[in-house]
Protein backbone atom coordinates (compact mmCIF):
# COMPACT_ATOMS: atom_id res chain seq x y z
CA UNK A 1 0.00 0.00 0.00
CA UNK A 2 1.16 3.24 -1.04
CA UNK A 3 0.99 6.41 0.57
CA UNK A 4 0.37 10.08 -1.18
CA UNK A 5 2.35 12.98 0.20
CA UNK A 6 0.92 16.04 1.05
CA UNK A 7 2.29 19.00 -0.40
CA UNK A 8 4.94 20.40 2.00
CA UNK A 9 4.71 17.20 4.10
CA UNK A 10 7.18 16.38 6.53
CA UNK A 11 7.48 13.19 4.73
CA UNK A 12 8.75 14.31 1.96
CA UNK A 13 12.41 13.36 2.90
CA UNK A 14 11.06 9.67 2.99
CA UNK A 15 10.14 9.78 -0.45
CA UNK A 16 13.06 8.48 -1.95
CA UNK A 17 12.34 8.14 -5.57
CA UNK A 18 10.55 11.66 -5.68
CA UNK A 19 7.48 9.82 -7.01
CA UNK A 20 5.59 12.04 -4.51
CA UNK A 21 3.97 8.37 -3.01
CA UNK A 22 5.88 7.03 -0.01
CA UNK A 23 5.84 2.95 -0.12
CA UNK A 24 6.06 0.58 2.78
CA UNK A 25 9.89 -0.18 1.68
CA UNK A 26 10.79 3.48 1.77
CA UNK A 27 9.30 3.96 5.01
CA UNK A 28 11.36 0.83 5.98
CA UNK A 29 14.34 1.94 4.75
CA UNK A 30 13.89 5.15 6.58
CA UNK A 31 13.00 3.46 9.85
CA UNK A 32 16.17 1.23 9.39
CA UNK A 33 18.94 4.39 8.95
CA UNK A 34 16.71 6.80 11.28
CA UNK A 35 17.56 3.76 13.95
CA UNK A 36 21.39 3.59 12.54
CA UNK A 37 21.90 6.71 12.81
CA UNK A 38 20.30 6.99 16.96
CA UNK A 39 22.65 4.02 17.75
CA UNK A 40 25.93 6.29 15.54
CA UNK A 41 24.43 9.16 18.02
CA UNK A 42 24.61 7.28 21.03
CA UNK A 43 28.26 5.80 20.32
CA UNK A 44 29.51 9.06 19.80
CA UNK A 45 28.44 10.11 23.55
CA UNK A 46 30.01 6.97 24.67
CA UNK A 47 33.24 7.90 22.66
CA UNK A 48 33.25 11.14 24.15
CA UNK A 49 32.62 10.45 27.73
CA UNK A 50 35.86 7.82 27.84
CA UNK A 51 37.93 10.13 25.81
CA UNK A 52 37.05 13.17 28.55
CA UNK A 53 37.90 10.54 30.83
CA UNK A 54 40.55 9.47 29.66
CA UNK A 55 42.05 13.01 29.21
CA UNK A 56 40.93 14.45 32.90
CA UNK A 57 42.79 10.95 34.31
CA UNK A 58 46.22 12.19 32.15
CA UNK A 59 45.55 15.74 33.18
CA UNK A 60 45.34 15.13 36.52
CA UNK A 61 48.30 13.07 36.59
CA UNK A 62 50.28 15.91 35.08
CA UNK A 63 48.56 18.23 37.82
CA UNK A 64 49.84 16.14 40.76
CA UNK A 65 53.63 16.28 39.72
CA UNK A 66 53.33 20.09 39.72
CA UNK A 67 51.38 20.21 43.04
CA UNK A 68 53.01 20.02 46.89
CA UNK A 69 53.59 16.97 48.59
CA UNK A 70 51.15 17.67 51.37
CA UNK A 71 48.74 17.96 49.23
CA UNK A 72 49.10 15.16 47.07
CA UNK A 73 49.06 13.47 50.01
CA UNK A 74 45.55 15.15 51.31
CA UNK A 75 44.10 14.50 47.63
CA UNK A 76 45.44 10.54 47.73
CA UNK A 77 42.04 9.14 48.91
CA UNK A 78 40.06 11.67 46.35
CA UNK A 79 42.24 10.73 43.30
CA UNK A 80 41.80 6.88 43.82
CA UNK A 81 38.53 7.01 43.66
CA UNK A 82 38.55 8.98 40.65
CA UNK A 83 40.90 6.77 38.77
CA UNK A 84 38.84 4.21 39.71
CA UNK A 85 35.92 5.59 38.25
CA UNK A 86 37.36 7.01 35.17
CA UNK A 87 39.31 3.66 34.67
CA UNK A 88 35.53 2.02 34.88
CA UNK A 89 33.96 4.25 32.49
CA UNK A 90 36.67 3.33 29.60
CA UNK A 91 36.68 -0.17 30.85
CA UNK A 92 33.23 -0.36 30.10
CA UNK A 93 33.27 1.59 26.95
CA UNK A 94 35.89 -0.32 25.62
CA UNK A 95 34.27 -3.66 26.83
CA UNK A 96 30.94 -3.16 25.26
CA UNK A 97 32.68 -2.14 21.92
CA UNK A 98 34.47 -5.02 21.69
CA UNK A 99 31.21 -7.10 22.27
CA UNK A 100 29.64 -5.17 19.82
CA UNK A 101 32.23 -5.71 17.04
CA UNK A 102 32.09 -9.69 18.15
CA UNK A 103 28.25 -9.82 17.66
CA UNK A 104 28.04 -8.22 14.83
CA UNK A 105 26.16 -4.70 16.09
Amino acid sequence: MSKKLQVDSMYENYDRDGDGIVSDEELSHMSEIKKLEHDLRKQRAQRRMATASLVAMGAFTFAMFLVDVERVKALSDISNLFYISGAGIVGAYMGASAFMTKNGK
